[in-house]
C-alpha cells in the first residue's frame, strides 16, 4: 500500500462542520461542528483520518485509513465510525477520479435484507479544505446523501 501523492499535503490540523442527512426523520439534517486530524501511518503505507462530531449532543469519532493498492492503483479505505458502525467497520474499494479525488464503495449487513452500500467520495481539489460525502445506498442501488463533512486547515 501507499499514499496517493496528491493526498500527503492534506496532513495536519482541520476543523468544520459535519452534517448528518437521516431522511426518514422529520427533522432530516442535523449539524455539529467536527475536528480532523490528518497523518500518516503504518511507516506511511496510509493515510489516517481521524475525525469526531455529535448527534444531539452525543459525542462521536472515526477513523478513516486510506491506501492505494500498488498493484492495481485501486484506493481502499478502512473505516471505523462510533454513529454509523457502532462496533463493526467497513472496507471499501475504488479509484481516483480525473481529479485525484478517491471515490469508494463498500457494504454493510442489515438482518433479514440483502447487504446495503455506502459510497464516500472526497474532494482534496483545495489546498486549504477538503470534504468528505457519503451516500447511502439501497441493494436496488438508490442514494441518498448520508453524511457532509467540510473541513478547514485550522492555523
Amino acid at each position: 500500500m501507499q499514499v496517493p501523492e496528491n493526498l500527503s499535503k492534506f496532513v495536519g490540523s482541520w476543523k468544520g462542520n459535519y452534517r448528518l442527512y437521516l431522511s426518514w426523520l422529520e427533522e432530516s439534517i442535523f449539524n455539529s461542528e467536527t475536528n480532523a486530524l490528518v497523518d500518516f501511518t503504518a511507516k506511511g503505507r496510509f493515510l489516517k483520518i481521524e475525525y469526531d462530531w455529535s448527534h444531539q449532543e452525543k459525542p462521536h469519532e472515526g477513523l478513516i485509513l486510506l491506501g492505494q493498492d500498488k498493484t492495481s492503483d485501486k484506493i481502499i479505505a478502512f473505516w471505523i465510525d462510533s454513529f454509523h458502525l457502532s462496533d463493526k467497520y467497513m472496507v471499501s474499494e475504488g479509484d481516483q477520479d480525473e481529479n485525484g479525488n478517491p471515490s469508494l464503495k463498500g457494504f454493510y449487513a442489515v438482518p433479514g435484507n440483502p447487504d446495503w452500500g455506502w459510497r464516500t467520495m472526497f474532494d482534496f481539489h483545495a489546498e486549504d479544505s477538503f470534504k468528505i460525502i457519503m451516500y447511502n445506498v439501497s441493494p436496488e442501488g438508490d442514494e441518498e446523501l448520508a453524511v457532509e463533512a467540510v473541513y478547514t486547515k485550522m492555523d
